[in-house]
């Protein structure tokens, strides 16, 4: 892309990094909102009338007797009285109308953009796609949501990786975007060079470890095993592989859940390290914050470990990846093949 032409889409730049900034801060926010248990405080999906929130007390009595109803209520949080309810349903309130004006922010522009001719081509499929995307998260949420109504008093752990992996797919999505634009196109082929493979292991692995991050986050499975480096004394706790399938031991269970989040760790931050610095000259740019990122990740789940998921440290964990992500995908950008 000519630099004339790139001049042209900087307020098509803009929009994409600010469409960044929002995802990001919907991350902290649907961080908090886990974190504080707020997530099933709402339990209807009105996605128009959705955006008021009650507007007397008549209203928040039928708001807080639907909240009695579902499991959540009835099997933990019987003592909460109407101060509390709106405590936690101010966070999922928020976390639903940041939905809202994430909406609005891609919608409008993308509007605009076409009608003067600034989308055409890859950048219009990718502005669809990115649309497509991000209502598809919004849905995946309600999915996510409504597996916590019926019988459990939690959402399903799967729902919740399904739905954050989509909130990060779609962060991808928009960034490398933004890259093709002020870089040059760039597919997922790697482009020749000895750094190439690398990244693209340490992609995979980074990937693998977000989902069994969002797995640790929906088992509450941070709460236990607060030492480290080893798990109360033992590197694999009997509990980790104790329930009679090797996958179910791994994935649904807390235990192995944070036994494999906690050694993938080790794992992704050697990958992401030794790359950024054996091959620094070919990933100069990003080496200082593909190392920096990693590691200050990697020290942050330590202390969330230790701190049974400090309220603050859980929410800037799950931000740092976000970071994280976003440093691997420049490198990922820079190594991939040109797309004439």
């Amino acid at each position: 892309m000519n630099k004339e032409h790139e001049k042209d889409l900087r307020p098509v730049v803009w929009w994409l990094i600010t469409g960044c900034l929002l995802i990001a801060c919907m991350v902290v926010i649907g961080g908090i909102t886990r974190l504080t248990g707020s997530g099933l405080s709402i339990t209807e999906w009105k996605p128009i009338m959705g955006a008021l929130p009650p507007m007397n007390e008549v209203e928040w009595s039928e708001a807080f007797k639907k909240y009695q109803a579902i499991p959540e209520y009835t099997l933990k949080n019987q003592h909460m009285d109407m101060a509390g309810f709106k405590q936690i349903f101010f966070w999922e309130y928020l976390h639903r109308n940041w939905g809202r004006l994430m909406g609005l922010v891609f919608i409008v522009p993308f509007v605009l953009f076409w009608r003067r001719g600034l989308l055409q081509g890859w950048l219009l499929k990718r502005a669809w796609l990115i649309l497509v995307g991000g209502g598809s998260v919004g849905a995946l949420g309600w999915f996510m949501v409504a597996s916590g109504l019926q019988d459990n008093p939690d959402v399903s752990h799967y729902r919740l990786a399904i739905h954050l992996c989509a909130a990060f797919t779609v962060f991808s999505l928009v960034l490398w975007t933004v890259f093709d634009i002020r870089d040059g196109r760039r597919g997922l082929r790697a482009s020749g060079q000895a750094g190439d493979g690398w990244v693209r292991v340490a992609f995979t692995v980074l990937v693998i470890q977000i989902i069994w991050g969002a797995f640790t986050a929906g088992l509450d499975a941070g709460r236990i095993y607060n030492t480290w480096p080893l798990m109360n004394g033992s590197f694999m706790p009997e509990n980790v592989m104790a329930h009679g399938s090797l996958w179910k031991d791994l994935t649904d269970h807390r235990d192995g859940v944070q036994f494999v989040h906690r050694n993938l760790a080790w794992l992704v931050a050697a990958l992401v390290v030794g790359t950024a610095l054996h091959y620094r000259r070919q990933f100069a740019g990003v080496t200082p914050w593909l190392v920096g990122a990693v590691l200050l990740q990697f020290t942050l789940g330590v202390f969330t470990v230790l701190t049974q998921v400090d309220l603050i440290l859980g929410v800037v964990h799950q931000f740092g990846a976000l970071v994280l992500l976003a440093a691997m995908l420049k490198a990922l950008h820079q190594s991939g093949k040109l797309i004439s």
